[in-house]
């Protein structure tokens, strides 16, 4: 069962989107799900000491294994988690832009990768791992990793909020460009990209295309009728060809091939 907090005191509610809890209690009848890219990065504590995070890159099925906390940056692609061996997890599902001050780097360092969280924590992942394992319930779990946030937040970069109100717009307008919105907040475009890519972990033209994606996502698990023509123009693509292959990158496969586990897991797919 999938429990989740979303709602935090300032000043993490500025920061983290969720946390989730996984207790690993059923195994799936499928061995593997493709996870779609979101534009936020995430901090996932297995919390069973032999069931690492093991992902397959779509491409080439290349295997990356972590053991123990693992980041998983921000994804321009999609790619494939085995779910063959299900253990209590627990993680934390950031605001777009929200990670950077709990990790202490520019997270477009972190781009369509997953490690260790030892490399930015040090041995304090792994005693955080060991504390989330000793709780005795989600809620406790949920508290502790609460607390952790809270004694890791670091002072952002000054422009960092200049970047979450970005991010924002990008969210909100499927018609909003780069250009508007660094000219809005008093930037030159090459310095906007490169101080918008060390907060949010991906460039503003993909996130843009990614938040767009997600948004053709929202229309498809809602259980309404609709025309892929008007999705398409709705969300500002050129037209239904245009959202197509958009779509195929993001997911690997066409809009009528999607498959996702639920309509509430929009970015957990059935493997093709």
């Amino acid at each position: 069962m999938l429990e989740t907090r979303t709602q935090f005191t300032s000043p993490l509610n500025r920061f983290v989107k969720c946390l989730w809890h996984s207790g690993g209690e059923s195994k799936k009848d499928w061995q593997q799900e493709r996870i779609l890219p979101t534009g936020s990065v995430d901090l996932i504590f297995k919390l069973q000491d032999d069931r690492p995070v093991q992902i397959f890159d779509p491409t080439d099925n290349a295997l990356c294994s972590c053991s123990g906390p693992t980041v998983s940056g921000a994804y321009s692609r999609p790619y494939t988690l085995d779910t063959s061996r299900p253990s209590p997890t627990i993680g934390v599902h950031f605001h777009p832009g929200g990670a950077a001050p709990f990790l202490g780097i520019p997270v477009g360092e972190l781009m369509n990768l997953h490690l260790s969280l030892e490399e930015f924590w040090g041995p304090q992942a792994l005693q955080v791992r060991e504390q989330l394992m000793q709780a005795a319930s989600a809620t406790a779990r949920f508290d502790l990793l609460e607390q952790v946030l809270l004694n890791r937040l670091t002072e952002p970069d000054p422009n960092h909020q200049a970047m979450l109100y970005a991010a924002q717009r990008f969210r909100e307008s499927d018609s909003t460009s780069v250009k508007t919105v660094s000219e809005s907040l008093g930037f030159s475009n090459q310095r906007f990209i490169r101080q918008f890519q060390n907060a949010v972990g991906l460039t503003p033209k993909l996130y843009f295309r990614i938040q767009r994606f997600q948004s053709v996502l929202d229309q498809i698990v809602s259980g309404d009728q609709f025309s892929w023509v008007n999705v398409a123009l709705e969300n500002g693509y050129y037209d239904q060809s245009h959202l197509i292959h958009d779509f195929r990158k993001f997911t690997g496969v066409t809009p009528p091939e999607y498959r996702p586990i639920a309509p509430d897991q929009k970015n957990h797919m059935l493997p093709g």
